[in-house]
């Protein structure tokens, strides 16, 4: 596929990416930036639209062997400059490459359960990075999905995307209501945890060997009135030191490798 050449900031293609860059589409359209994540999609199977790159990036090696893959699989390709590039990315500093792709959103029904389900459950979770990074640890330990209710930021934002390092390719991500998800987790028999700063069971002292639903608030807030009545028991994490609380990616984390420590002795 010819490489086109464009480095107008007026240019359609150039604004419709701008756009996406400021407020990811309904339709599951977003921008992801870097050689990493644009890898990543390639090898997901997701649609990628088109690819911008500038002219430095096109001669390195991985730049080189990542238009390749594209163009065998007749992905419009867009050299352009840094003045571009920045414009439609939203790191700091620019790696020479950005792409439009679209990744159709996940439904509750939509998740494939494994014979035994450990899924990810935030609300009210504002922080993209911290979003990312509970996809990526989800991802890690090999959950089932990752489900944001209300008040949760938009996963598919240029930082949130950024922080998954490509594991929002690889787990499904669902937005729903709380409502929905107590319905399907009880449709489905898998028990809900709540993560608690305040009182619950150490969660040392819990079993998570068995299918289990794990939910973490926000800092400031908590969980919701609904969840909470909605769980079977709550969580916490034991605090030896003098830190108040954990941040909600790192309570997640500690909680979903509890459950994969678990379930690998068991």
């Amino acid at each position: 596929m010819k490489i086109l050449k464009i480095t107008s900031l007026s240019n359609p293609a150039v604004k419709d990416a701008m756009r996406l860059a400021e407020k990811p589409s309904k339709d599951g359209s977003f921008i992801i930036e870097g050689p990493h994540l644009l890898e990543a999609a390639l090898s997901s199977g997701c649609a990628v639209k088109e690819i911008f790159f500038t002219e430095a990036f096109g001669s390195k090696n991985e730049g080189r062997r990542l238009i390749r893959l594209a163009q065998e699989k007749n992905i419009r390709l867009i050299e352009t400059d840094d003045a571009v590039i920045a414009k439609i990315s939203d790191a700091v500093t620019s790696q020479g490459t950005a792409a439009v792709v679209t990744l159709k959103p996940a439904g509750l029904q939509d998740i494939n359960l494994s014979g035994n389900p450990l899924v990810a459950v935030c609300e009210g979770v504002q922080d993209p990075g911290n979003t990312g990074t509970i996809i990526r640890t989800a991802d890690a330990v090999a959950a089932d999905a990752v489900v944001l209710l209300e008040g949760c930021c938009n996963p598919f934002n240029p930082k949130s995307v950024r922080s998954t390092a490509g594991s929002i390719f690889n787990i499904p991500v669902v937005m729903t209501t709380t409502s929905a998800l107590l319905d399907y987790l009880k449709e489905h028999k898998i028990p809900l945890y709540a993560s608690s700063v305040a009182k619950g069971i150490e969660i040392f002292e819990a079993d998570l060997r068995e299918p289990v639903a794990i939910a973490f608030g926000s800092e400031a807030h908590g969980l919701g009135s609904e969840i909470t009545a909605g769980a079977a028991a709550a969580l916490t994490i034991p605090i030896k030191g003098r830190a108040e609380s954990l941040n909600v990616a790192s309570a997640a984390a500690v909680c979903l490798y509890e459950a994969l420590r678990q379930r690998k002795t068991a």
